[in-house]
């Protein structure tokens, strides 16, 4: 067993420790610690191993800068995959997705393995457990939350496990007691060294159906009806096979399942106006895919191949659903700084649903990307794929030694089971269990326990953005964060009405260790949205908080959270304040 976490690392480390923590410290504790480290994100997740694929490096040594990324929005492959090789911001062995890019095996010196348990209580006391303006029920509640934090690195296994169920009892309203699971795991199982692997992920979270909650701070104030519980796992067999210098194969399987459903037996969500918006969703994918990738023979020029075919057999519009594509992608480094990219290629998609939605198309893209260092580039790329035209851009920039940005956008074709299941392929754990975005090194806010935006169960035409800038001054850490989301229904689930959503967003995080054992967390938020079950509305969200170390393995929190929203159910503005205290102990 391992000690606690280290309080130079507190705030963060209560994001594991309390989990979601009523929605507030923990999730204000990745943002302003984890995302605004001196350290790059990317060089703090350490590395889920495989095989070492080195990156094509030109004969006169230019480093290319990156590896070939997919040509696709979001920079996952039709069956939800990270995309092979997929972009990443330093290129670092270990933070590369899965299952295309086979990872590195770490150094025997730093084999080992951690088994962290740990008990968490919090106390929550609200005068208005329903955030609603009229009849306002205040509530006191009792949260159990026991952890567990498992972490390996030996010769034949790597990786990161933290699961902490919630056991949630109400004094006042009883018909809101249940349990909620929330996991973060990835696992990668060396069968034979340099050759096969069997890769297992997968993760679990809550968010309110409804939405009209602050991204970070969650669903405190949603009924329980009103909550989804999403589960995604994920086993992937593959073998890798290194041609010397002149090309790389890899092929495997991936079996992914994916469910959504309402707490407490309810199965579908509805409108003020009676509308069925969501209804349980489960799939199992079946995904099989082959890369060829060119090796370091080729100098500035990088080729690579891909096939992947993935069949759904789930509910809604992915029941008899597929996803299939070949395409070739290229990258020409004309020096250290600037690469071309290009890809194209043709692809088969089929969904469900009303009306049923099929494409036969071809793919293609251009793009170039800009290496200014290790952990400072920027990649922009323009193409067709999943039958339209879109863009997208990764930017991640070191500005000073203090600042960190990052930068992205995107726009993809998807449904809330399938974004669960791209969270397990897009990205990697830090020590902690907490999910980074391969792509940038960014920490991120999984998407099923964001309760920003309602759950729909249609086929949307999916478009993000966001941007965030950071600042570590030692005691003082700031981050200000702007996201953006629109969802457009391409395909509904027969029974459900399809509704436009979408909702923009702005947080500023201040972090300040008062002491070397204490911490004092402060975030402001405000957005705007417009969802099925709220209609348009707006949201802001205070909190402050503080984090102390009791003694080695305890930690204690004590936090206050306003939250004051309006949409056009309610007919005015409701207030809701909340008080939270928390004690955790690691064993």
């Amino acid at each position: 067993m391992t000690a606690s976490v280290p309080m130079a690392t507190t705030a963060r480390a209560m994001r594991s420790e309390a989990g979601r923590l009523g929605g507030g410290i923990g999730a204000l504790a990745v943002l302003s610690l984890a995302a605004l480290s001196a350290v790059p994100a990317a060089a703090q997740v350490p590395p889920l191993p495989g095989t070492s694929v080195p990156a094509s490096s030109p004969s006169d040594g230019i480093p290319l800068g990156d590896d070939i990324g997919s040509g696709e929005a979001a920079g996952v492959s039709e069956g939800g995959s990270a995309a092979p090789w997929a972009e990443a911001g330093p290129v670092r062995l270990g933070t590369l997705g899965f299952p295309y890019t086979a990872l590195a095996t770490p150094d025997a010196s730093t084999r080992g393995w951690s088994f962290t348990p740990s008990l968490g209580l919090e106390l929550e006391a609200t005068d208005n457990l329903y955030a609603t303006r009229r009849n306002r029920k205040a509530d006191f509640i009792t949260r159990l939350q026991p952890g567990l934090l498992f972490t390996v690195d030996t010769a034949r296994l790597q990786g990161v496990f933290n699961y902490q169920p919630e056991l949630e009892l109400h004094a006042a309203q009883g018909s809101q007691n249940g349990i909620d699971h929330f996991l973060n795991g990835q696992l990668l199982l060396t069968v034979v060294p340099n050759a096969v692997y069997v890769d297992l992920r997968g993760s679990a979270g809550v968010q309110a159906a409804g939405g009209g909650y602050a991204p970070t701070v969650g669903e405190t104030g949603s009924r329980r009806e009103n909550d989804v519980q999403t589960s995604s796992f994920q086993i992937s067999p593959y073998v890798v096979h290194r041609f010397g210098g002149t090309a790389t194969v890899q092929a495997g399987y991936a079996l992914q399942h994916v469910s959504q459903s309402l707490q407490d037996g309810a199965d579908v969500a509805v409108t003020p106006t009676g509308q069925r918006y969501f209804s349980n969703q489960d799939f199992t994918a079946h995904e099989f895919y082959g890369t060829v990738r060119s090796g370091e023979d080729f100098g500035r020029l990088a080729l690579e191949g891909q096939a992947v075919a993935t069949e759904y057999d789930g509910t809604g519009v992915l029941d008899n659903a597929y996803r299939r594509n070949v395409s070739v992608e290229s990258r020409f480094a004309i020096n250290r700084f600037f690469s071309v990219l290009g890809e194209v290629g043709y692809e088969w998609l089929r969904y469900s649903g009303f009306p049923p939605f099929q494409v036969s198309d071809t793919i293609w893209s251009g793009g170039a990307r800009l290496t200014f260092s290790d952990e400072s580039f920027i990649t922009a790329r323009y193409g067709h794929r999943d039958g339209f035209d879109s863009a997208r851009v990764d930017a991640a920039l070191t500005l000073g030694g203090r600042t960190r940005f990052y930068a992205n956008y995107a726009e993809r074709l998807t449904t809330g089971a399938q974004r669960a299941a791209d969270l397990l392929t897009t990205t990697t754990l830090d020590e902690l269990g907490n999910p980074v975005d391969t792509a940038t090194g960014a920490p991120l806010a999984q998407p099923f326990s964001n309760s920003f935006l309602g759950v729909q169960s249609s086929l949307t035409r999916l478009r993000t953005a966001s941007a965030s800038i950071s600042q570590d001054w030692g005691r003082d850490t700031f981050i200000l964060t702007v996201s953006y989301e629109r969802q457009r229904p391409i395909a509904t689930e027969f029974g459900t009405v399809p509704t436009r959503q979408s909702g923009t967003s702005g947080s500023l995080t201040w972090a300040h260790d008062l002491t070397p054992f204490t911490s004092a967390v402060s975030y402001v938020q405000y957005g705007t949205l417009k969802t099925p079950a709220r209609g348009s509305g707006d949201v802001f969200t205070a909190s402050l908080a503080l984090v102390t170390q009791l003694r080695p393995g305890l930690a204690a929190t004590l936090q206050y959270m306003l939250t004051n929203r309006s949409d056009d159910f309610s007919g005015g503005r409701a207030t809701q304040n909340v008080i939270l205290a928390g004690l955790r102990q690691t064993f």
